[in-house]
């Protein structure tokens, strides 16, 4: 009898000399993950912002065994999503935004042993061209948490780091996707309508043709400011001559304008005029890097049309650009390919 007094004695001794020490142990963690992503902010900012877009992404839902349920509202503050797994469940919700910076989540997960409750956020930093991704979890663990993660060798540490670098890894390659999406569709024959417009002329190859007209656009922009003339449309590239064997080409940086413009003598902008005629409209929609594919999708219409080609120069027109959204896969570029009528 005397030794099962003893025993409970000391059993209870242990106890308290456990829960002592659990007690003085620091309960407080912090990890953070980054990661570098050459891409606009705003569209790493639309694969973080919804938790739609997490499916894409997010390690932990590509688990086998882990169900999520997506709430009412995936996105703002207020947002949220459930999930389960096979040792209990949880809930990621919205508590903070400030666009295409930052966005703060409380997560909360039900073990069936303890509750716990965790801040997340997600930051992005710009950096030179490209932005770099902060994933930061914090909050502090219960004495009960303290004691189970000892009782089964749980290391939070070891747990969450390499699925948040996993996570942004795959959260790069979504953005790259997203980043490269494009389609190019041949719109047929249409008639279009004769225009003026101011330009500039230069030769080039086609991997320099892309800063100059960047120049030229602005120069002839700013002649426009000066002599209070307003553009009549968008710009457009126009071909002078190509030779694709080469890649050397001579074209115009040109912007529309509504009538006849007598340009000073010696003035580097010049006023031209597009005559109305009848051609092949081809639309990319995407980088610019893909108007070569345009370019044969457009040629081979013709060809397959039996149309014979103009003696009036092709043009590009720039419908969207960088200018109006910072995402290229958003781009929408017009090709017109004349034709003999």
């Amino acid at each position: 009898m005397k030794a099962l007094k003893y025993f409970i004695i000391l059993l209870v001794i242990g106890i308290i000399a456990s829960v002592v020490y659990f007690s003085l142990q620091d309960g407080t963690y912090s990890i953070t993950e980054e990661y570098t992503i050459e891409a606009p902010t705003q569209v790493i900012y639309e694969q973080i912002d919804d938790f739609e877009s997490w499916n894409n992404w997010n390690p932990w839902t590509m688990q086998d065994g882990i169900n999520s349920t997506m709430g009412e509202q995936t996105s703002g503050v207020g947002g949220y999503y459930t999930f389960t797994d096979e040792y209990g469940n949880g809930k990621m919700t919205i508590t903070n935004v400030d666009p295409n910076k930052k966005i703060v989540f409380d997560m909360q997960y039900d073990s069936r042993f303890a509750v716990s409750n965790s801040e997340v956020s997600m930051m992005i930093m710009p950096e030179d061209k490209a932005n770099k991704v902060i994933w930061n979890i914090k909050g502090e663990n219960s004495l009960k948490e303290k004691m189970l993660n000892a009782i089964f060798g749980i290391d939070l540490e070891k747990e969450i780091r390499p699925m948040y670098q996993q996570g942004l890894k795959n959260l790069d390659s979504v953005v790259q996707q997203e980043l490269n999406k494009y389609t190019v569709s041949v719109d047929g024959v249409l008639d279009t309508g004769g225009s003026y417009y101011l330009y500039m002329s230069t030769s080039a190859t086609t991997k320099t043709m892309e800063t100059l007209q960047e120049s030229m656009f602005q120069n002839i922009k700013k002649y426009m400011n000066i002599h209070d003339i307003k553009p009549f449309g968008n710009p457009m590239i126009i071909f002078e001559k190509n030779d694709p064997t080469l890649g050397q080409l001579i074209f115009s940086a040109a912007i529309p304008v509504k009538d006849r413009i007598e340009t000073e003598t010696g003035s580097n902008v010049l006023c031209g005029f597009t005559p109305a005629t009848q051609a092949i409209k081809t639309t990319l929609k995407g980088k610019h890097e893909f108007l070569n594919e345009a370019w044969e999708e457009a040629t081979a219409y013709r060809v397959l049309n039996n149309l014979d080609a103009s003696d009036i120069s092709p043009y590009i027109v720039y419908r969207v650009s960088k200018y109006e959204t910072v995402n290229p896969a958003a781009y929408l570029t017009e090709i017109y390919l004349p034709i003999q009528e």
